[in-house]
């Protein structure tokens, strides 16, 4: 894990909305704690706790946890307290306001260069809100580069992390600032 805590905040580079948040080792596990802004400046909280082995325990998103979603060990999924079957054995979470929890697989996985990985997330849906099936294939290109290939839309995005596995940037899309 990730010793001490490090701090992040990109930008959008397609966008005018930003995300802060910090990275640090807590209760045996992992915990991203962050704060996203829209291009509207509406700002969304949200805290990710990981379990020792990186893979997501629980979320909070927004004020007063009004979205919270659960794993338990069976990798069963709660949103609110409902089931969400359709995302059972899925090992992350996937927020799409932020590449924070992109880091909790790069981490996890430990490819070398040209090694990949598919695994499947549950991707949180805050309109609706619902839990929905993502599926990506992750590639380590590079020390510090790694590709994601959407299984069902096909799309791909290039990601730079640094010495920690915390992503830095998503190409085209989110840049942390130095």
């Amino acid at each position: 894990m990730i010793a001490g805590a490090f701090a992040v905040l990109w930008v959008r580079q397609d966008g005018p909305e930003n995300d802060a948040c910090r990275f640090a080792e807590a209760e045996g596990g992992f915990l991203i704690d962050g704060s996203s802004t829209d291009a509207d400046w509406t700002t969304l909280r949200y805290r990710i706790r990981a379990r020792g082995d990186g893979t997501t325990r629980r979320v909070r998103i927004g004020a007063r946890s009004r979205i919270f979603v659960q794993r338990n060990a069976e990798d069963d999924w709660l949103l609110n307290g409902t089931p969400a079957p359709e995302v059972a054995g899925a090992k992350d979470i996937h927020l799409g306001f932020t590449p924070a929890a992109l880091t909790l697989p790069i981490r996890r996985l430990v490819l070398g260069i040209g090694e990949e990985a598919t695994v499947d997330l549950a991707s949180l849906d805050l309109d609706q809100p619902r839990l929905t099936p993502l599926r990506l294939t992750i590639r380590r290109t590079a020390k510090d580069k790694y590709q994601t290939a959407d299984a069902d839309s096909g799309s791909t995005s290039n990601l730079t992390v640094d010495a920690q596995g915390i992503v830095r940037a998503v190409e085209g899309r989110w840049i942390a600032q130095k």
